[in-house]
């Protein structure tokens, strides 16, 4: 009999990611929870590109990897480790020999990109932190982006450096050195591509560059000057060296216009929107729980004629061919998956990693001309063969002003007569439910939940119309939308117990759990995640805050009674259903400060709720944070559902 899923699974699951191939074997990386050092471990395998037959490991014991990045010349794999509190830099020639230790600074190292033709390698790093003290010193800030979620004050006076590394001579040298951070993504013997903020010292625009600098000490060129308003990056050169295939978005929405693929040339800087005039964003906005350390790659060469994309619609990550000059894309890589990572090996070989709502991730190759792929690595096939896991049925229904919504519905793994059922509200909002592993989903329906998981409006992949009308519109459309979806749901599933309805969500679905919370009873239960309650208080505390309000809400701090309007805590003397309020104490997305505001004005009100914070925690506590910590995140979820929904004899 299959086992249901737990918490503690968590730590049997291996996602993998950035693999990478020399045409012989692949390289990837393979990632796992460490239950007895609480921590995220990673280590670069390989197996036969042929049959995924003889699978080795490329770093060493105890260094958790971060990046990986294979030679043109396949003689070297360059990755980054962590050694004590430092990204460093290791070096492993593929004929044999053990790795070996570049860098030993006190900054970390990033950003692996080799010099097409040659065995250069280049990375980026920092200089110019601050000495720790003995005794505490006072920290300045003069900047209105002075925090990050995750990195918490942000340092001031680095300098940000691209470094060159010659492997035959082990030289190094500084090629780029600016005051304010880039990223480097393609390089050539007489140059390189990089990324950075257009106007840095405009802490209102957001606009990003791509651009070449040339080593020849000639004058640096944007090559998105064409549309300088808009966001740009990830360039990649083709094999002539010219012409630049880069992802950006024009930004003439702010925060949610559609991301695209774009065409550039070193000579004349002229921009094409390759993706155009299709309504598809490029990219991955995919909501899952399972998937750790990918490359980030959306855009890359196929041959020097056609350009591939990774593509986000109707809930799958799919990967799309376009020859340059015509407008009819090729399905590569399509169905009910996610593609989370992926290389090209040549014109004819593709290597990628994918996952589906019931398998977690796998390694898998593709014959681009006759469209074959073959499975090369499964670690988590046990896992997968021994549990219940459960594929979500999709529906369709008609939301607020009879627009389609898409939601899928996981029924509980033990059917009963009658039995509870978890809306889950994902966050972004432009993000999207779909057909990847969701760990946390899959724990709910092995408790005896039916999972709703819809894409209300807001959400990515269904268009820009789609994306965009939430834009102004926080709790009004979107919120119906949710509970026509709840009433599909029970029209499809007549076993569920409207009586024992809970909701909950993260980030945008805590803000709409919490205004469901203060909307609606029709829940027994709710547990409200790193949510958004004040939109005043936000403003001013939230990483993203300052400019974040006014993209969504259409609003600044010059009309606090707007801001007020959509803020859950405005209502919270409606509100009724017992509602458990988690936050991470290292939250600077949602500050901790929202849910103590939310908690205080339930308690004010006669609600029966309960606080609980997260130390060591920021907004990614779900994906990313300590072991220990998500297990008694998702146990403490289930025993309030469980503590609060109504007794059999007491209907």
């Amino acid at each position: 009999m299959a086992t249901i899923v737990q918490p503690e699974d968590l730590f049997a699951l291996r996602p993998l990611a950035q693999p990478v191939s020399d045409g012989q074997r692949v390289y990837y990386v393979e990632s796992q929870l460490d239950q007895q050092k609480n921590a995220s471990q990673a280590a670069i395998y390989s197996v036969q590109l042929a049959d995924g037959s003889d699978r080795r490991r490329w770093s060493p014991a105890g260094v958790t990897v971060s990046e990986l990045a294979l030679s043109p010349s396949h003689r070297y794999l360059a990755f980054t480790g962590a050694v004590a509190d430092h990204a460093q830099l290791f070096m492993v020639p593929l004929s044999g020999g053990a790795p070996e230790q570049i860098t030993r600074g006190d900054a970390d190292i990033s950003q692996l990109v080799w010099e097409a033709n040659a065995d250069v390698l280049y990375f980026q790093t920092t200089t110019g932190a601050p000495k720790p003290t003995e005794l505490p010193s006072v920290r300045v800030v003069d900047k209105l982006q002075y925090k990050q979620n995750g990195r918490g004050l942000l340092p001031q006076g680095l300098t940000y450096q691209c470094i060159r590394y010659q492997c035959a001579s082990r030289d190094q040298s500084v090629v780029l050195e600016r005051p304010q951070a880039f990223t480097v993504t393609a390089a050539t013997a007489d140059g390189l591509l990089f990324d950075a903020k257009r106007l840095p010292d405009d802490e209102h625009d957001f606009s990003f560059g791509e651009y070449w600098h040339p080593f020849d000490g000639t004058a640096e060129r944007l090559l998105n000057a064409d549309l300088t308003a808009g966001s740009f990056g990830q360039g990649q050169l083709a094999a002539d060296g010219q012409r630049v295939v880069m992802w950006g978005q024009d930004n003439h929405i702010p925060n949610v216009s559609q991301a695209h693929a774009w065409l550039s040339d070193l000579n004349t800087a002229a921009l094409t929107d390759l993706t155009a005039p299709r309504d598809v964003e490029v990219g991955d906005m995919l909501a899952v729980d399972s998937q750790q350390r990918q490359s980030g790659q959306f855009v890359a060469w196929l041959d020097d004629q056609t350009v591939v994309t990774l593509e986000n619609a109707h809930g799958r990550l799919s990967l799309v061919s376009q020859r340059l000059g015509e407008t009819q894309p090729h399905v590569l890589l399509g169905g009910d998956r996610a593609i989370t990572d992926f290389s090209v090996v040549d014109a004819n070989i593709i290597v990628f990693t994918e996952t589906t709502m019931t398998s977690v991730s796998r390694l898998k190759a593709l014959n681009v001309a006759t469209g074959a792929e073959w499975g090369l690595v499964n670690p988590n096939a046990t896992y997968e063969a021994r549990h219940a896991l459960v594929a979500g049925q999709r529906f369709t229904f008609k939301g607020a002003a009879d627009w389609e919504i898409e939601g899928w519905y996981f029924p509980p793994v033990t059917p009963t007569p009658r039995h509870p059922a978890v809306l889950y509200v994902h966050g972004g909002p432009q993000v999207d439910f779909g057909y990847g592993f969701y760990h946390e989903l899959q724990f709910l329906a092995g408790q005896g939940y039916g999972v709703i998981a819809i894409n209300p409006r807001g959400g990515n992949s269904y268009g820009q119309e789609f994306e965009t009308a939430v834009i102004g519109h926080y709790g009004e459309g979107d919120f119906e939308d949710l509970m026509l979806g709840v009433d599909a749901a029970l029209k499809l599933d007549d076993t569920i117990d409207p009586a024992q309805l809970c909701v909950t969500g993260g980030s945008y679905g805590g803000f709409m759990t919490n205004w469901i919370e203060t909307h609606t009873d029709r829940f027994a239960a709710a547990v409200t995640q790193r949510s958004i309650a004040n939109w005043i208080s936000f403003y001013g505390t939230s990483d993203i805050g300052y400019f974040f309000t006014p993209w969504e809400l259409k609003q600044d701090m010059r009309d606090i009674n707007q801001l007020w309007h959509f803020s859950p805590l405005a209502y919270v003397r409606h509100a009724k259903t017992p509602i458990l309020v988690l936050h991470g104490e290292e939250d600077l997305r949602c500050p901790t400060t929202q849910g103590e505001e939310f908690f205080v004005g339930l308690k004010e009100a006669g609600v029966d709720t309960q606080l609980v914070l997260f130390p060591q925690s920021n907004h990614e506590l779900s994906r990313s944070g300590l072991p220990n910590l998500r297990i008694e995140r998702l146990n403490r979820i289930n025993q309030w559902f469980k503590d609060h929904l109504p007794k059999e004899d007491a209907k």
